[in-house]
């Protein structure tokens, strides 16, 4: 009966795995949220670019298309160096659909100027992921305004 018992843990546990992967998944993207905004806020472009999927394209406000890694990279330690700090990411609306999230945000930055002027901005995101083969959510599509 024992051995009976296991069997149907198992296969229980097989069954469910599923439906726990996709409970999780909400959190995981809710962590790089605040992972990418922690490591933008802080001006480490090398910790940032590793959100993105090798061929991830970003639309920034007024800007041209970035569709390679150095081009992102560049772009946003670029921001960093006109002081764009404090980075938040509020997430609105996440719909996972088998390996794809569509997220939909509202962000808030700050720039302090070089003559000190705090000047404070924000905007929409949205945000496209793409669920790589080790389980884990990198970036493959990204638009600001």
């Amino acid at each position: 009966m024992t051995k009976f018992k296991t069997v149907l843990f198992v296969i229980a546990a097989i069954l469910s795995s599923g439906t726990v992967a996709e409970l999780t998944d909400p959190a995981k993207i809710g962590s790089i949220n605040d992972s990418w905004s922690h490591a933008l806020s802080q001006g480490s472009s090398a910790d940032l670019i590793r959100f993105y999927t090798a061929d991830a394209v970003v639309l920034p406000p007024s800007s041209e298309i970035l569709a390679n890694h150095a081009a992102i990279r560049g772009y946003w330690e670029g921001l960093h160096k006109v002081g764009v700090t404090n980075y938040t990411i509020y997430d609105v609306d996440l719909k996972i659909t088998g390996d794809i999230a569509y997220q939909t945000a509202l962000w808030q930055a700050t720039r302090v100027t070089p003559e000190g002027n705090v000047i404070e901005f924000d905007g929409n995101l949205s945000n496209v992921f793409e669920r790589q083969p080790d389980g884990s959510w990198k970036i493959r599509l990204q638009s600001w305004n």
